[in-house]
């Protein structure tokens, strides 16, 4: 709803540049609530707060704007993390904050913090609820596992995203990323391109590379895809374990404990 008063300064101070006038009228409201003190403040949050609409973007804002019911979206955000919450408590208020999409994000969710969650605005609802429960448990990971020098591995990644596909599944069965998300086949030639990169700190492009795919040929999404198998072998090995136990467990015990390799030493 900020937005009424952004586009109002942009034609009132036609000297400002856009992005000064952003930050006044968009990002400094809502900074203390959505992006202060985030602990997994990356690359994508950092996007988030420095991307800036240009004038040739505003009709397409506007019209978001306009078809946004937030009564409705408040109602099924709401949904989700009660549920969520029932499944694995956690302490902490979550704060969602909803912006128009752009080229930098189209219709995604980003957790840029413990209790943190920024949503970009798409009339594809039905993404929402799952959506919600998937970032949900990112944010009570990174409350439970975030240090000051903690860095990622890439088997890190895997397992983060991996959790959080689970975890949808578990708080929506019916209604899930998981026929998005999983192949069920274990292609040793992928598997070979990002088994170097399992146990170092990758790169960016190298995270984007494993965790989306598109370049060196790997599959659509197949670091999600690889995550979640990993999840679900160990929780197969482990089925009386609870969410709160397989949260907490490191990305190392998932992987070894579940005897994922297995499937690529036959």
């Amino acid at each position: 709803m900020l937005y009424g008063y952004f586009f109002d300064a942009v034609k009132d101070n036609p000297d400002q540049t856009l992005y000064r006038l952003y930050q006044q009228e968009i990002i400094q409201p809502v900074y203390e609530a959505c992006f202060k003190d985030a602990e997994h403040f990356n690359m994508d949050s950092a996007t988030v707060l420095e991307w800036t609409p240009k004038e040739s973007d505003f009709d397409s804002i506007k019209n978001q704007i306009e078809k946004m019911n937030k009564d409705y979206l408040n109602e099924i955000f709401e949904e989700s993390l009660v549920k969520s919450s029932d499944i694995l408590p956690s302490d902490k208020t979550t704060t969602v904050c909803v912006f128009p999409e752009n080229e930098r994000y189209p219709s995604q969710m980003v957790t840029s913090g413990s209790g943190k969650v920024t949503v970009f605005y798409s009339r594809l609802d039905n993404t929402y609820k799952p959506g919600m429960a998937h970032e949900y448990h990112h944010s009570v990971w990174i409350g439970k596992h975030h240090t000051e020098n903690y860095n990622l591995t890439g088997l890190d990644y895997l397992i983060l995203e991996g959790q959080a596909v689970m975890f949808e599944t578990l708080v929506y069965p019916n209604l899930n990323s998981t026929h998005y998300y999983v192949d069920e086949g274990f292609n040793k030639e992928n598997w070979s391109k990002i088994e170097p990169y399992l146990n170092s700190i990758p790169t960016n492009e190298i995270i984007a590379e494993m965790m989306f795919g598109g370049t060196n040929n790997l599959p659509h999404n197949y670091g999600y895809s690889e995550g979640y198998k990993m999840v679900r072998s160990y929780l197969n090995m482990h089925p009386d374990m609870t969410v709160g136990e397989w949260t907490s467990k490191s990305s190392e015990e998932i992987f070894e404990e579940g005897n994922y390799m297995a499937n690529y030493l036959n």
